[in-house]
């Protein structure tokens, strides 16, 4: 597989590198029928709102028992276990929007999974909430149903009251844990990048730990509602004691992972941030756990041929590890990304006259078979990447902050 040589500074040795594909949209989108539930009153216990018809969602004996394909990990190179589950969420679980029927499936077929490699209902927790709690209506952007319909045109769904996050806990050697997210959800459409590609790095990355000797406790969180707030982040970091927050040595986000031609992460910590979405005035700033995290990378560079490359301004980008962030701790956020002249449209991250950009993103486009087809082995190479990357870091020790 061929490799470019990425690097980032200084930025002008780039724009050799730039591509400028154009993307027609996808002729036709699958479409599944609308899902015919009666409206139901809810039944509110204890701040927390249940459709009356919901009972007892997260029995094994309820689950959809979608599965795919298998693959044993005995000669499987990193990330072709992923692509498989992206792959399959593409096809069977697309059009994941929050505080749907079609998420819950999803977060299921997630809970299926690991349970299927091998861990145990005693280290899995579903972690439901309600969109009329008072945390996650404050912390919420718009009402889903208008930013689903309006905003993106979705049609024919029925609205739960409920999402859910997906937590399985890997003890390690230390009660210090490492905090591993991606959100499941996605807006009416495919989602293969936005996030199957997080959720599936997730999958596999927990299918290898199993047999690993992990220093750190790890924390994978399959994050839902992300895309009408960062709910379930919000949620998920709402609901840890300060004993457990006080245990976190850093945050480890994935999201839209092959969006362009560069693979790239940024790490960092931040201070006297505001507001979850409010950038501070500087930074991110750095710490001898960021130092590691780059010497992980360093290490994987040159052992694997990789081309992975420090961009510390995307932490502050628009995703779950903000919330982390927001509260002090040390995240690393990975991510695919294009580049493009500043110009020339938007970008979440800046280099003088350049720009990183995003090429699928909310779009029908996001869609597995059509970027093989239009992006050749872009998906197995991130994926391929990333997985060898997150395992380095997930393997490394790291020192006490600051």
């Amino acid at each position: 597989m061929l490799k470019k040589l990425l690097v980032l500074m200084p930025v002008v040795l780039f724009t050799s590198c730039v591509t400028n594909t154009e993307y027609e949209p996808v002729v036709e989108q699958p479409q599944y029928p609308a899902i015919e539930i009666e409206e139901v009153e809810p039944v509110v216990e204890d701040e927390v709102v249940y459709d009356t018809y919901d009972s007892d969602p997260w029995n094994p004996d309820n689950f959809v028992n979608l599965r795919s394909p298998q693959l044993l990990l005995q000669d499987t190179p990193h990330g072709e276990i992923a692509v498989r589950h992206i792959e399959f969420m593409n096809d069977n679980l697309y059009g994941r929007m929050p505080f749907t029927y079609r998420e819950k499936e999803a977060a299921a077929w997630i809970v299926e999974e690991l349970l299927a490699m091998g861990h145990t209902w005693d280290y899995i927790e579903v972690q439901e909430f309600s969109m009329y709690s008072p945390l996650v209506w404050s912390m919420m952007w718009q009402h889903p149903r208008y930013t689903l319909a309006n905003n993106w045109g979705a049609e024919d769904f029925y609205l739960r009251n409920l999402s859910q996050n997906v937590i399985l806990t890997v003890p390690g050697q230390s009660e210090r844990k490492i905090v591993v997210g991606a959100h499941y959800d996605s807006l009416p459409y495919p989602g293969a990048s936005d996030n199957a590609s997080g959720t599936s790095l997730l999958l596999e990355s927990a299918q290898r730990i199993i047999d690993m000797d992990n220093y750190h406790t790890i924390v994978y969180v399959f994050f839902g509602a992300e895309e009408i707030g960062l709910l379930g982040a919000h949620v998920y970091y709402n609901r840890l004691t300060q004993q457990e927050r006080n245990n976190i040595v850093m945050m480890i986000n994935a999201d839209v992972l092959f969006e362009g031609e560069f693979f790239v992460y940024g790490a960092g910590y931040a201070n006297n941030m505001t507001h979850p979405l409010a950038r501070p005035d500087s930074g991110p700033y750095q710490n001898s756990v960021t130092n590691t995290v780059s010497e992980v990378a360093q290490n994987i560079r040159e052992s694997h041929d990789i081309q992975i490359a420090t961009v510390p301004d995307i932490a502050f980008a628009s995703s779950d590890q903000l919330v982390f962030l927001y509260h002090g701790h040390t995240v690393v956020f990975l991510l695919g990304a294009d580049l493009i002249l500043s110009d020339e449209g938007w970008g979440f991250a800046h280099y003088g006259d350049y720009a990183l950009t995003v090429r699928v993103l909310h779009s029908p486009r996001d869609d597995f078979h059509y970027i093989n087809e239009n992006w050749p082995y872009k998906i197995s190479d991130a994926m391929w990447t990333f997985s060898l990357f997150l395992e380095g870091l997930l393997l490394a020790e790291y020192s006490d902050l600051h």
